[in-house]
């Protein structure tokens, strides 16, 4: 992924993590970083374009918030970028996880895709999972997705996402 895509898509969106939890995050507004974007939404996507003339793909994206309190916990974007065979799938997590194990994404309970962190700074870390065309046809024919990874006292911690509105929302990218 190219340093200009990365520094986009980290431009779009800041993590802050919450008091009461390690994993935590909040996006910023659609502004910034030289551009302004048009976006829609797709039942649980948001799917975002510049619209000033950048050369920059148009992303989707989904912030995934707990259950518990509806506070934020992570932010899944997806993108083509132009260099790209496959469109990213980008996973902003907020500190304290545990790196060594990496992350693994599940749809519909099937068997789980392991990939690593690519770097955390702060505010957080990023983890990237291209999307190969079996994964992609899984995750647009499915309705839930997971995303499980080890919290910082070596508890696992798996995150819904809602795959509502993918398939239409990915067409748009």
């Amino acid at each position: 992924m190219s340093k200009r895509l990365v520094s986009g898509l980290i431009g779009l969106l800041c993590l802050l993590p919450l008091a009461s939890s390690a994993l935590a995050q909040t996006s910023m507004s659609g502004q910034g970083q030289g551009g302004n974007f048009e976006s829609e939404q797709y039942q649980s996507w948001e799917v975002r374009c510049p619209t000033d003339g950048q050369n920059a793909p148009c992303s989707m994206t989904q912030l995934v918030t707990n259950p518990d309190d509806d506070q934020p916990v992570m932010r899944v974007i997806i993108a083509q970028p132009p260099q790209a065979e496959a469109p990213i799938m980008t996973f902003l997590l907020p500190l304290g996880v545990r790196l060594a194990p990496g992350l693994q994404l599940s749809v519909d309970g099937g068997e789980g895709v392991p990939f690593p962190y690519q770097v955390c700074d702060q505010p957080g870390c990023r983890a990237d999972l291209p999307l190969e065309p079996s994964l992609m046809q899984q995750l647009r024919g499915g309705s839930n997705a997971t995303l499980s990874l080890i919290g910082p006292r070596g508890n696992r911690r798996d995150l819904n996402i809602s795959l509502m509105g993918f398939t239409n929302a990915s067409q748009q990218i």
